[in-house]
Parts: C-alpha cells; structure tokens; sequence
C-alpha cells in the first residue's frame, strides 16, 4: 500500500506540472494573436462558406475559454449602388466559436455562427441583374463541360453548425420573417447528414436533411428532407441534377396539420387554410416547374393537380389542371363559415373595394381548367359536373364555365381584354336551361315555400373598369328571366299573402270536404317574366317584371343602381279581377324598397293605392301581402306607384306576356348593338354560330 501511495503522488505533481505549463502556453500564445489578422482569417473563412463579399465594419473582440468565442459586430454584405437598400446582408453582430488546437495553426477553423438580428435583402432591375453582384455572376457563368462531378452536391465549408436569431428578409419584393433558425452538421456513415430546427413565432419545426453521393449512373444526387410539423412527417425524396443542382425529380408525402406555421415561414397568411396531406411529384430546373398528376387532399376534400409553370418567358406561363369529384366548401373552409360576427361598424357596400387585378395579370399568360364532379355550397344546394376554364394569353382573357344547378343547366362565357393601366373591357353572356326555383329552396332547407317552377333566363352585357365598382358602373345590355312551366306556392307562403283567420280557416275545412287533395294550402304560380335593360348600372322599370298567380298577380317598378348601389322599387300585388279575398288585420298592399343594396330598408305604402284598388275593382279590400318575411317599416304615402301605372296593371289580364314583349323598351341614345336579337348577342360569345 505504501509503495502505491509513493507512485501516485508523483504521477499527480508531473501531471498537474504538465496541465499548469500547457495553460501558461496557451495563454502566452493567445497573448500574442493579433486580432487585425484574426479578421482577415475569420473574413476569409466567412467568403469561402458564402461565396459573397463578407464585411466586418465594426469591432472584433474575443473571449478565451476552452471554446473561444469570438465577437463580431456589423457584419455587411453590400448591394450594387443602384439597389435601394444598401446591403444585401447585415447583422449587428455575430457569435463564432473556434476549434481551440486550430488557433495556433495558420488559420483558424470555425465551428459554429450564431447571428444575431439579420437582414437580408435581394432586388432585381428592369435588365434582370440581381443587387448582389456575385450572385448575377454565378447565374452567367458557363457550365464547364466533362468536369468531374463533386461527391455531395455541396461543398462542406467547414462550419459544424449555424444559428440565426430573428432573421427578417426582403427577397424580390416578397417579405419573409423568422424567429429563428438553427443548422448542424452530424456525422453519418451513408452520407452526410444535417439536422436542426426553424422557429415561427413561438412553433419550432425540427427537420433533417441528408445528402447522398453523386449516382453516376443516374447522373443525380439523391437528397432526403424529412419536416415535422405535427402528424405524418412531409418528407421529400430529391434527384438533384450533377451539373446545375436543380431539383429535377421530387416526390413529397406527409401530413401538414398546421398550414398556417408553413405560411409564417414564407410570410403568408394562411390562418383560414385547414389541414393538408400532400403526394406530390414534379421536376424543377431553375426556369419551370412541373407537376406530374399529384394529389392534395384538404381535410376530407381530395384534390388532382397537374401542370407546369415557365417563367423562362416574360410574365411567365402557367398551365393547369385541377379535378375533385366532390368540393364541400364548409369542409374545405371550416372557419370562414363559422364565423358569426356582428355587423362592422362602417358602410356596407356590395362591389366597392373588389379588385380585378387587371395590372397584376397584363403581360401574363396561363391556362387553367377546373372540373368539380359536385360542389357543395350552402346546406344541400350544390353545383352538379363543374367546368370552369380560364386562359389568357396576348393580355386577351377567356372564361368558360358550364354547371348543372337544381335539376337545369347554366353556361357562361366572358371576353375580356386587359389594358395596361389595369382596365378590363370585357363582353360577357350566360344561358340557364330548367333551374328548379323549387329545388334550390328546397336545397337551402326553405320547405313548404314553393315547388316546380322551372325558369330560364339569358344576358349579354358589356362593361369596362378597374375594379368591380367601375365595372357595374358601366355594365349595358339586356336582362331575360322566364319560367316555362307552372310553379306552386306553398303554406308558408300562402299564411304570408292570406294570412290565417277564422273565416279563411273555415272556407278550407268546407272546401276540403269535397277534394280528395287539400288545395287550399297552395297557388298555381302561372308564370315568372323579367325583361329589363342595363344602362351604364342602372335598370329602370314599369312593365318588366311580373308574376301571375291564380290568385294575385306581382308587379314590380321602379330603379336599381348598381354603380351607386341604390335601388328604389315598389313590389304590388294586383288582385286578379272577381276574386275573393280573405281579410286579416296584417294585409298590406305594397313594398317599397329603398336604400343601399347592402342594408336596403322595406317600408309598407298603403293609403295612397289602397284607395286607387277600391275604386278600380269596387271591392273595397286592399291587396294581399307578399312580404316573404321581411321585417317591414310602416309608413304612409311613400307612393312609388303613380296611379295611373295601378290602373295599366290592374287592366292587364296578362302581365307575364306584358313585360317580355313591352317590358324593356329602347332609347334613342342607346348603342346599336341593342337592337340585335338576344340569341344573336348570346351566340356572339359562345360562338355557336
């Protein structure tokens, strides 16, 4: 025991001698580091890594410990002087920890960076040259032919890892922030692997990257990202190409829970956006980017993209395909439709504020067909076997779309060209075919209303404007709206024109003793008629629009402005002569409408024509009511409808065919294209003929 004791006390004093005189090495070595020459070195390192004309204006310090640290600050990357921002790249200061053994060497080595407040921003000029000048060079410079392709697409710059703290970027215009970002080189056997995380806001994604060798045979570099952002991992299988490194073949699978954390890397707002889960393929080489057919489904709504985007061309060209055979839009956008606020505190309006991007799209070119085999809308009323194309091309823009709604059919096409200020003339026409007024009430869940009532309607209009407001406040043309077999209206229509009394209540029970089928509770709407001409927005009407039923016929008259978004209508009901009406204390005999189309305000008019209906029909009953439920104000003398207009309506024994032969008389001012028959206007558009 002795002999050992007198072994390891010396063993201790040679090692703590040898420990003490290493230290005092170091420090008298460190002592005489020059921190102008460490500068350089670490500015060097630092252009090699990036490749970019690195500048450190500020103060280089240094703190010695076994990982020395040391301390840059205002650390500039500069812009061409034409670039508005100054630096391309600046950060107020910088944290680079050495490898201690590499700082007695000639040049010392960098393990890791950590860049404090970074900013980063990138701009192009009118001839396409990039701010960063080293940048515009590595694009031109020419590709060296037979070289001999490196073992990883990237080379290793000697950094073990990176980490950036708030990092705010202008890249081309777009505008990119992150919280953070961190990237760290780990050893692998099968290749070279890096790992780390990105910070949005308070949500860290982790993500690993792995690099494979150069496929000589295949001529690529496989790469594999894998990023969590809750679920399945997205994971990407990558073929890089030898040469240009491009993405040329790409498959991305997984789960993107949280959109919205992806859109707060690249700076999108993407809140409404739910749940994705992605099998995409495709091919990118710095100028285009295809994807072969891929499938996106949106929570429970599936989706099949193809297609390609070129921007070798100016403004780009953009084709596309997109199928789903059936869209729910409460499942595609659960939170747009939960939302129930109240009403905003500020003017309502209907088209103000509604761009057209008219400037955005001037120069562009794509083509781009949808087709929906259902689009569910609102409840059960959805869209049946939805085409929609759009194509643009020569700043001339096409649109087509044909859909099965309510048992019919509806078509529509739009001409339109753009100007380069952001005005778009446009021409545009729509057919509907047998759409069921029944069957779309039925479908928002409005029973005991109406049934049948099949309607067909056409128009061709022409328009101009900005925006959507300019747009209504130039659109002209004719207006058609016809139903081509009867329709009922139903109880809860009926206690709304009638009313329920007991006098009422009795005649049914009498009625219904000889009827196998009660009727009482239902009136035959004859026919449906809308015959109006647009004018610069504005319709003005007598005799246009008319409703006959076998017991009161519907008139309406008056104006509505869709450039001002105004309207002042009156909606009568002229009861059909010899027939009589039941008398409840709720009847009224006229609607007017008036304000803007957003909030429009209902007023009941009564003394004026109730007066004028006593003495045309020696009845001395006011007309019945055809509120439809709308809360109504009450008030006297209001008087949209002239008294002799009543006496025209209440002679006429067939409105219907009134308002679609004399409904919409021409102006003398009007354009000449007015006077082309509706089928040869409508044919104009879709070519039929």
């Amino acid at each position: 025991m002795k002999v050992r004791k007198s072994i390891f006390f010396p063993i201790v004093r040679i090692l703590g001698l040898f420990v003490i005189g290493l230290v005092v090495a170091i420090v008298v070595a460190l002592s005489q580091i020059n921190l102008e020459s460490l500068r350089g070195n670490l500015l060097s390192i630092l252009r090699d890594a990036t490749g970019l004309p690195v500048e450190i204006d500020g103060a280089v310090s240094w703190k010695f410990s076994l990982r020395p640290h040391v301390e840059l600050n205002q650390v500039r990357i500069a812009n061409e002087s034409w670039a508005k921002n100054k630096y391309a790249f600046s950060a107020d200061k910088i944290d680079v920890r050495l490898n201690l053994i590499s700082l007695f060497r000639d040049r010392p080595t960098i393990q890791n960076v950590k860049v404090y407040d970074a900013e980063i921003n990138i701009e192009k000029n009118a001839t396409g040259q990039y701010s960063v000048a080293s940048l515009a060079k590595k694009t031109d410079e020419p590709k060296i032919e037979n070289s001999v392709p490196d073992k990883y697409p990237f080379k290793d710059v000697g950094l073990g890892g990176v980490e950036i703290k708030n990092l705010s970027a202008n890249i081309l215009g777009e505008k990119y922030s992150l919280a953070g970002f961190h990237i760290r080189l780990m050893l692998h056997k099968a290749g070279r692997e890096y790992s780390g995380w990105v910070k949005a806001d308070k949500d860290v994604l982790p993500f690993i990257v792995q690099l494979g060798e150069y496929n000589a045979e295949r001529k690529v570099y496989p790469v594999q990202v894998a990023l969590s952002t809750g679920g399945d991992a997205l994971i990407a299988n990558v073929a890089l190409e030898g040469t240009s490194k491009a993405p040329i073949d790409f498959i991305i699978k997984g789960d993107v829970p949280e959109p919205s954390l992806i859109g707060e890397i690249f700076g999108l707002d993407l809140r409404d956006v739910p749940s994705l889960r992605l099998n995409v393929a495709g091919g990118f080489d710095w100028k285009k980017i295809t994807l072969r057919k891929s499938v996106v489904r949106v929570n429970n709504t599936e989706f099949t993209v193809s297609g390609d985007w070129d921007w070798s061309e100016a403004g780009g060209v953009l084709n596309a395909n997109i199928d789903s055979p059936n869209v729910d839009l409460v499942d595609l956008f659960p939170e747009l439709y939960a939302r129930t606020g109240g009403r905003e505190n500020r003017k309502l309006n209907v088209f103000k504020d509604i761009p057209l991007f008219g400037k955005y799209l001037y120069g562009r070119t794509f083509n781009v067909r949808v087709h929906l085999g259902k689009l569910e809308m609102y409840r059960d009323f959805d869209l049946d076997d939805l085409d929609l194309a759009v194509s643009l091309r020569d700043n001339r823009a096409r649109i087509d779309i044909d859909t099965g709604v309510a048992q019919g059919n509806i078509k529509m096409g739009i001409d339109a060209d753009l100007e380069q200020n952001g005005r778009i003339t446009l021409q545009a026409a729509a057919i509907g075919k047998q759409i069921y007024v029944g069957e779309i009430l039925r479908a928002v869940h409005k029973t005991n209303f109406l049934s049948d009532l099949p309607m067909n309607f056409e128009f061709y209009v022409r328009a101009n404007g900005e925006n959507l407001s300019q747009v209504m406040q130039t659109i002209t043309g004719p207006v058609y709206v016809y139903s081509v077999a009867p329709g009922y209206a139903h109880s809860a229509l009926v206690s709304y024109m009638y009313g329920t009394d007991f006098l009422t209540s009795l005649r049914h029970s009498v009625q219904d003793l000889f009827s196998s089928e009660k009727k009482h509770n239902q009136i035959t709407i004859s026919c449906v008629a809308v015959n109006v001409n647009l004018r610069d927005g504005l319709i003005e009407t007598q005799n246009g629009v008319a409703i006959e039923t076998n017991a009161i016929n519907v008139r309406l008259a008056g104006m509505l402005d869709l450039g001002d978004e105004e309207m002042k209508l009156a909606l009568t009901t002229v009861p059909v002569r010899g027939l009589k009406l039941s008398l409840t204390g709720n009847v009224v005999n006229s609607i007017e409408l008036t304000g803007n189309l957003s909030e429009p305000v209902a007023r009941i008019s009564g003394a004026a024509v109730a007066g004028k209906v006593a003495s045309a029909t020696g009845l001395g009953l006011l007309l019945a009511p055809f509120t439809g439920g709308i809360g109504l104000v009450a008030g006297a003398g209001i008087g949209l409808v002239a008294g002799d207009l009543l006496e025209n309506w209440l002679a006429d024994g067939s409105p219907c065919e009134t308002a679609m032969e004399r409904g919409a008389p021409l102006y003398r001012d009007d354009p000449a294209w007015m006077r082309t028959p509706m089928e040869d206007l409508v044919d104009s558009v879709f070519g039929t003929k």
